[in-house]
């Protein structure tokens, strides 16, 4: 179940029962799940479009934050005897909700007494997925094993990349692919969209002096965006912004970033990269601020200030 931009209880409760849904489309497994939770007043509906039924939440009993436990009850029943793996993709938006302490404690609660059902909890926002397992604080604390996904092994995505690029007839070097790697700092997702646009501004061959046309197709398709995304901010989240792509994330507070950049204090240097946080432009990782697109990035170092 995808988490990502949770804002309430009642939205946490609906993406648990709507796995489960999507998971178990027998009929009786629908009627299980009904009985399963009955203080919350589950709710039978209709799909105009394909006439399938299915079933909801009422939406004031969803928002008790002693919701979550009855459908995570719900949820290790259905479970019960089968081959369950639960996955919480997103995990750390469960942290923006008003109650989300709370929250966490109850799932927490439940959770661990479900030794038969394997939880695994993915996050894109790093230092709060740590924040979440290696917190005293934290309900979560020591209640899971930490994995941390890095990067591909370039030689292996090198190969794959070329394997790709030899199936439609192009040459690629592998000088060519390194450097769209180093380009977008070997985010898989960033490397593979950049070969798409390499791949519709060339012929036979790929070199790299075909990579800033590559990363201006890309910036014709997102540029209207990134432009939205700086226009949300204060002058001084800019100021660090633009400041971050062009020296780094590691040393913001230091004088000569400061003065660098034109950022008074380290203080309003700070506040501003908590704000450029939680809007996802960038992360923390191991003392340093990293762009979460790196064309996003690229596309402000292009740009004339």
């Amino acid at each position: 179940m995808d988490l990502l931009h949770v804002q309430t209880v009642g939205d946490v409760c609906r993406r648990i029962v709507s796995a489960v849904r999507n998971m178990e489309r027998k009929a009786s497994l629908f009627e299980k799940a009904l009985k399963l939770l009955p203080r919350l007043r589950p709710v039978m509906k209709v799909d105009p479009s394909t006439g399938e039924f299915g079933f909801g939440l009422d939406a004031r009993a969803a928002e008790n934050p002693y919701a979550v436990e009855d459908v995570l009850d719900m949820l290790a029943k259905v479970a019960a005897g089968g081959r369950t793996v639960v996955v919480f993709d997103e995990f750390q938006d469960v942290c923006g909700l008003s109650d989300a302490q709370t929250v966490l404690a109850l799932m927490r609660g439940r959770i661990q007494f479900q030794g038969d059902i394997p939880y695994v909890f993915t996050g894109s926002v790093r230092n709060k997925m740590v924040d979440l397992f290696d917190n005293p604080d934290s309900a979560f604390y020591k209640s899971a094993l930490t994995l941390c996904v890095g990067e591909i092994d370039r030689d292996s995505f090198v190969k794959f990349l070329r394997s790709r690029f030899e199936s439609g007839h192009r040459r690629v070097s592998d000088e060519t692919l390194t450097a769209i790697m180093n380009t977008v700092a070997d985010v898989p997702g960033d490397v593979q969209q950049l070969c798409e646009a390499a791949w519709g501004v060339t012929a036979g061959s790929v070199g790299t002096e075909d990579i800033e046309a590559a990363l201006q197709v890309v910036f014709m398709r997102e540029g209207d965006k990134f432009e939205s995304f700086c226009e949300r901010l204060s002058p001084v989240q800019f100021k660090l912004l633009v400041g971050i792509a062009r020296q780094g994330g590691r040393e913001i507070q230091s004088r000569a970033f400061l003065d660098e950049v034109g950022i008074g204090n380290a203080a309003s240097a700070r506040k501003a990269a908590i704000r450029l946080c939680e809007l996802r432009y960038v992360y923390l990782f191991r003392g340093e601020y990293r762009f979460t697109s790196m064309f996003f990035r690229a596309w402000l170092l292009r740009q004339d200030w």
